[in-house]
């Protein structure tokens, strides 16, 4: 395994990737990263956490320039907040790229990285009445919310990944490994998750 190995980790809401990507993370004695990103894309875009926050993953206009992709403008501070929230997010996955040895979940890490040698993306996914069922539990809704909660998400996170990326969010071409938790369960995943790193050729 290289020892700057990026593990960027794409999941459907519910499948339990968050909690996948902290257990690999720790196995394997990595630095996560997830909603860390928010503050560090902040600090590096001028914009408050809580608005970088609030267009995590989301597609608040769609008449937005599609062509301007992930790569950005020369003059970021000119675009809509929504673009700058989202570019400050993908300058910060860069420079944790350079460094390695780091767990990304989610914001389109495999694609921004996709250039890379030292990159394992992955996908994880799950049955929905295995993801409804923690949802609910998780965030105490019934399950008619967790439904419409999962379905929100999943298709802000569609959304916001083909925009920004031009590739299909879910897709096996996309990824080396998808891999269904709800068969593996949490630990196991975790587990073949690590014998892919160990095994990742670079």
């Amino acid at each position: 395994m290289s020892e700057n190995l990026i593990i960027a980790i794409g999941r459907q809401y519910g499948s339990g990737g968050r909690e996948i990507g902290e257990k690999l993370a720790e196995r394997l004695g990595y630095e996560y990263y997830d909603t860390v990103l928010l503050e560090k894309a902040a600090q590096g875009s001028g914009l408050s956490a809580d608005v970088i926050e609030r267009y995590d993953e989301k597609l608040a206009d769609k008449w937005m320039n599609a062509s301007l992709g992930m790569s950005g403008a020369a003059e970021q501070h000119k675009l809509p907040i929504p673009l700058r929230a989202a570019f400050g997010q993908f300058e910060e996955i860069r420079k944790i790229g350079k460094n390695g040895r780091a767990v990304i979940v989610g914001r389109c890490a495999d694609q921004v990285l996709k250039e890379q040698n030292n990159v394992l993306s992955v996908f994880i996914y799950a049955n929905m009445d295995l993801r409804v069922s923690r949802v609910a539990y998780r965030n105490h809704i019934t399950k008619e919310e967790a439904i419409k909660r999962i379905r929100n998400t999943d298709k802000n996170r569609a959304n916001y990944y083909s925009y920004y990326t031009d590739a299909q969010w879910g897709k096996a071409d996309n990824y080396h490994l998808c891999i269904d938790s709800g068969i593996f369960g949490i630990n196991g995943t975790v587990n073949i998750l690590e014998a892919a790193a160990e095994s990742r050729l670079i």
